[in-house]
C-alpha cells in the first residue's frame, strides 16, 4: 500500500471511530491519549514490511508515568515505519509549541527514534522540525523539540514516531505532549548598529588588515574543498564603492584559487548580538560561498566544541535557495558534530529568484538561550539551548564569535561545466547588540 493511502485509510479510521477532528485554534494539550492512560484510543501504527504491533502497558515503576505504549515488530525490511498518535486541536501560526516523548527501547538495542508532526504520509505539517534520538540502554530517554508554527496543520496532522524501517525492534513510549509554550527570543532594539565593519578605500585595495585575517592554503579545508585561498587582489578586494569582493577563479594551470577573510583575534561579536551582512552570492555547481561564525575559544578547545553558526550558505547548483546551519558538539563528545544542519524546518529558504541577482540580508542573533536566523530581516530558523542540551548537545553560543566570509569550491560536485570567475559581494557587516533591529 502506497504511504499516501495507508494515511488517508488512518485517517478514515479514525474518524469512524468517533474521534472528532482537530478543532482550529489553540489547545492546553493538543495530544488526545499521550500516555495510553485508559486504553490505545487515538493510535495507530503501520510500516512498508511486517506489522507494527501496538499494546498498552501498565503497572510501570520509576518510569514518567504508570502506562505507555509498546511498538514493537520482529525482524523485517523496508524504508519506513511509524506510529501515530491523535491530537485534539490545530495549530496557531506564529505561535510557539514544544512537543515531548519519553521512550525507552527495552532490549537495549539502541534504536533510534524520530518525533515530528505529521499524516501518514509526511504531510500537513504545521512545522518543519523534526527530533531524532537514539535510546541507549534501557532507560527512558526525554525527547523535546520547540518550534514555530508556519501552518495550522490538518485534521489528519498527528504526533509522528519514526521507527527503526529495518530489523526488530521493541520501544515503549509515554507522555507524549504539544502544547503552547513561552520560549525566550530575541529582543527587540531601536537605533544605528552598535559597530559597522565598512570596505571603504580605493578600488582594488586590499581589505582593513585591522579587522580582517586572510585564510591561505589548499587541503581541502576540512571538506573536501578544491580551491586554494590566496589573499590575492585576483581573488580578494575592495569595489570602491563600500563593497568587499571575493572572486573564486580558474588560474593559467586550470588550478582554482579563491578568498577566505575572518575577523579572529581582532573582532569579536558579543553574545546577546545580531550581526547581519547584505550580500550578493554567486552561483553555478560546486559553487559555495559564505558568511559564517565561529567561537572564539576554538584555538583552545577545537572544532566543534567551539560552535559555528552558518549564517548563509549557498550551494551554486540550486541557485534560489540561501541555507543556515549551527554546528554544535555532542556533550559526551566534544569533538563530535552534532548539527541542526539544511534539513531543519526553516533552514532552508527559497528566495524566488537567483542569489545573484541582488543583494540580501542575512543575519543572525545568539545568545546563552537562543540562536534565531534571518533572511531580509524575517526570521527563517530558530534553536533553544533547552532542546538541545536534552538532545544531548552541549551549547556553545552564550560567548563570543568571530566572523568569516570566503567563497569555496565544493570537492563533492561536478563543476567542470561551470565558468569561472564567480563573485560574492558582501556589503557592510552591521551588529547590534542586545537584540534584533525593529
Amino acid at each position: 500500500m502506497r504511504r499516501r493511502a495507508l494515511a488517508a485509510a488512518v485517517a478514515a479510521l479514525l474518524l469512524a471511530a468517533g474521534i472528532a477532528a482537530p478543532a482550529r485554534g489553540a489547545a492546553a494539550e493538543l495530544v488526545l491519549n499521550g500516555s495510553a492512560v485508559r486504553d490505545l484510543t487515538g493510535w495507530t501504527a503501520a510500516a512498508q514490511s511486517g506489522e507494527v504491533g501496538l499494546r498498552r502497558v501498565t503497572g510501570l515503576r520509576g518510569a514518567p508515568a504508570t502506562t505507555a505504549v509498546q511498538l514493537s515488530r520482529p525482524a523485517a525490511s523496508g524504508a519506513w515505519a511509524f506510529a501515530l498518535a491523535r491530537l485534539t486541536g490545530g495549530f496557531v501560526p506564529g505561535r510557539t509549541y514544544r512537543m515531548t516523548v519519553w521512550a525507552r527501547d527495552t532490549a537495549g538495542a539502541g534504536s533510534r527514534l524520530g518525533m515530528l508532526l505529521a499524516n501518514g504520509a509526511w504531510e500537513h505539517r504545521p512545522a518543519g522540525v523534526i527530533e531524532f534520538g537514539t535510546l541507549a540502554g534501557t532507560g527512558w530517554r526525554r525527547m523535546t523539540r520547540t518550534f514555530v508554527a508556519t501552518s495550522a496543520g490538518a485534521a489528519d496532522t498527528g504526533f509522528y514516531l519514526s521507527l527503526p524501517a529495518g530489523g526488530p525492534f521493541t520501544i515503549q513510549v509515554t507522555g507524549l505532549t504539544v502544547q503552547a509554550v513561552t520560549a525566550p527570543l530575541p529582543a527587540r532594539v531601536s537605533g544605528a548598529p552598535s559597530r559597522v565593519i565598512t570596505f571603504a578605500g580605493a578600488a582594488g585595495s586590499a581589505p582593513d588588515s585591522r579587522v580582517w585575517n586572510h585564510d591561505l592554503g589548499a587541503g581541502g579545508w576540512g571538506n573536501g574543498e578544491l580551491q586554494t585561498y590566496t589573499s590575492s587582489s585576483d581573488n580578494v578586494r575592495l569595489d570602491g564603492a563600500g563593497r568587499l569582493l571575493i572572486t573564486a577563479r580558474r588560474d593559467e594551470r586550470g588550478g582554482l584559487t579563491s578568498a577566505r577573510l575572518t575577523t579572529r583575534g581582532k573582532v569579536a561579536v558579543p553574545a546577546g548580538s545580531y550581526v547581519e551582512a547584505s550580500l550578493t552570492a554567486p552561483v553555478g555547481a560546486g559553487v559555495w560561498p559564505a558568511f559564517w561564525l565561529l567561537g572564539t575559544s576554538m584555538e583552545k578547545v577545537g572544532w566543534p566544541a567551539c560552535g559555528e553558526l552558518d549564517v548563509f550558505e549557498g550551494t551554486g547548483a540550486e541557485p534560489t535557495l540561501a541555507k543556515s546551519a549551527a554546528h554544535l558538539p555532542d556533550a559526551a563528545n566534544p569533538r563530535l558534530d552534532r548539527p541542526y544542519d539544511w534539513g531543519e524546518g526553516g533552514a532552508t529558504t527559497d528566495l524566488g529568484v537567483p542569489l545573484d541577482a541582488g543583494p540580501h540580508r542575512f543575519g543572525v542573533y545568539f545568545d546563552a538561550t537562543v540562536v534565531r536566523f534571518f533572511v531580509d530581516r524575517k526570521p527563517t530558523l530558530t534553536l533553544w539551548a533547552s532542546d538541545a542540551v536534552a538532545s544531548g548537545r552541549s551549547w556553545t553560543f552564550g560567548k563570543p564569535q568571530f566572523l568569516l566570509v570566503n567563497v569555496a569550491v565544493a570537492g563533492d560536485v561536478d563543476s567542470s561545466a561551470t565558468s569561472f570567475p564567480r563573485t560574492m559581494t558582501v556589503g557592510p557587516i552591521s551588529i547590534w547588540t542586545g537584540g534584533v533591529p525593529a
